[in-house]
C-alpha cells in the first residue's frame, strides 16, 4: 500500500522517522525500568500495576519498530542490532531511581513527555500513525492515573514531599530538554506532519505538571540550567545511552534463548 511519507523530501521523510524512533527508543527504556523495579512495589496493586505499564510500553516500542520496518529499515536490527550509540531514548531515564519518589516521579515525566510529543501526530496523514498515538494516549491516560495517586500518597508526609521535591528538581529539566531547544526548527509541523509544534507541546507539557505537582510547592525553574552542548535533536538526546543501561535494555539474541 502506498505511504503519504513516499512523496515526501527524503531529508524530511528520514526526519519524520528519527521523531518515531526517539518515541519508540524512550519507551523501551521506560518499559525496562518498570520491569526492573517491579519488586520494589510497596504492594500487590504496585506489581500488577507495573508489570502491565511494562508490556504497554513494550508494545508501544514494537508497534513503532514494526511501522519502520514497513518503510526503510529492518525490523531485525532496530530490536537487536543497534549499539548503545544508536539507541534515541530520552536522557531523563539514563540514571536509575535513587528511591521510590524519584521513580514515580520520573516515570510519569517520562510518560508525560512521550505523550506530549505523541499526541502531535493525532491526525497526522498517515492514518498507521495517527492510530499509534491515539493508542499511546490511551494507554498512557491509566499509567497517569497510577502515578497521580502516589503524588497524592506522598504529598502526605514531610519526608516524602521534600523527596518529591528533589526528584523533581533533578528529572524535571531532563525532560524538558527532549522537547529540544526552545528556538529549534519544526519541520514536521511546517509540512504538515505534525498538527502542532512543539513549541506549543513544550508549553502544555509545563502547564501539566505544574499543575501535577503544586501540592509539593516546588519551583521548578530552580532546576532549570543553561542549554547544555552536545544535544543531537535528531535523537533528542546528549551522548550515547550508558553502557549498563544498554545492556538491560538490549533485545538478546533469540539463539540464547534455545
Amino acid at each position: 500500500m502506498k505511504s503519504i511519507l513516499d512523496d515526501l523530501d527524503p531529508q524530511l521523510r528520514e526526519q519524520f522517522q528519527d521523531e518515531l524512533l526517539c518515541l519508540a527508543d524512550s519507551k523501551l527504556v521506560l518499559g525496562n525500568w518498570f520491569a526492573e523495579c517491579v519488586m520494589n512495589g510497596r504492594s500487590l496493586p504496585d506489581f500488577a500495576a507495573m508489570l502491565g505499564m511494562c508490556t504497554a510500553s513494550y508494545g508501544q516500542t514494537r508497534a513503532i519498530y514494526q511501522y519502520l520496518a514497513s518503510l526503510d529499515h529492518s525490523y531485525a536490527h532496530l530490536e537487536r542490532g543497534r549499539g548503545a550509540a544508536d539507541i534515541a531514548s530520552m536522557n531523563l531515564l539514563d540514571a536509575p531511581p535513587e528511591d521510590w519518589a524519584d521513580f514515580i516521579v520520573a516515570v510519569w515525566l517520562a510518560e508525560q513527555a512521550a505523550w506530549s510529543l505523541a499526541s502531535g501526530f493525532l491526525g497526522n496523514p498517515e492514518r498507521t500513525i495517527a492510530g499509534l498515538a491515539r493508542k499511546i494516549g490511551e494507554e498512557a491516560y491509566f499509567h497517569f492515573k497510577y502515578s497521580l495517586g502516589w503524588f497524592r500518597i506522598l504529598a502526605g508526609e514531610d519526608e516524602d514531599r521534600a523527596a518529591v521535591r528533589e526528584a523533581l528538581l533533578r528529572r524535571f529539566p531532563l525532560a524538558l530538554q527532549w522537547f529540544g531547544p526552545p528556538d529549534a526548527p519544526d519541520p514536521l509541523h511546517d509540512a504538515g506532519l505534525r498538527k502542532a509544534s512543539v513549541e506549543t507541546l513544550r508549553a502544555g507539557f509545563v502547564d501539566q505538571v505544574r499543575e501535577a505537582t503544586s501540592a509539593f510547592e516546588v519551583d521548578l525553574d530552580e532546576g532549570v540550567r543553561p542549554w547544555p552542548a552536545g544535544f543531537r535533536l535528531r535523537a533528542r538526546r546528549i551522548g550515547d545511552l550508558p553502557p549498563g543501561l544498554f545492556e538491560v535494555i538490549r533485545f538478546k539474541d533469540p539463539e540464547l534463548a534455545r
